[in-house]
């Protein structure tokens, strides 16, 4: 009994970091898809592209801080999730300033997760 105990303890430290790990992956692919629609949107200025690219960057930013707040500042990956989030903010400041230059509306302008604003 102590055995399975011990077994099932030594288990669950791990099944905490799997989650947030896959969940930060799925941040990274919002900001690299992203990425791909501001290229798009560069190559043929079309507003539908640059509006995803906006929209992917906000999940990105958004799941980003929202692994910060489950994590707290004892998890390893705490600082690398911030700098990650914190250049995605950049990011996103640029594709807004890049559709107000162009005209482009686009959707909303929500920034949740970027504290500071540019």
């Amino acid at each position: 009994m102590a055995l399975a105990l011990f077994f099932v303890w030594g288990c669950s430290g791990d099944s905490l970091r799997m989650p947030l790990r896959k969940e930060m992956a799925v941040a990274d692919r919002y900001r690299d898809w992203a990425m791909v629609y501001y290229h798009s949107w560069r190559r043929e200025k079309n507003p539908y592209y640059l509006n995803l690219a906006r929209q992917k960057m906000s999940e990105a930013i958004t799941t980003y801080y929202g692994l910060q707040v489950r994590m707290g500042h004892s998890y390893p990956d705490f600082y690398r999730v911030d700098a990650k989030r914190r250049n995605s903010c950049i990011l996103l400041h640029e594709l807004i300033r890049t559709s107000m230059r162009f005209r482009v509306e686009v959707e909303s302008q929500d920034q949740e997760g970027c504290l500071v604003p540019r």
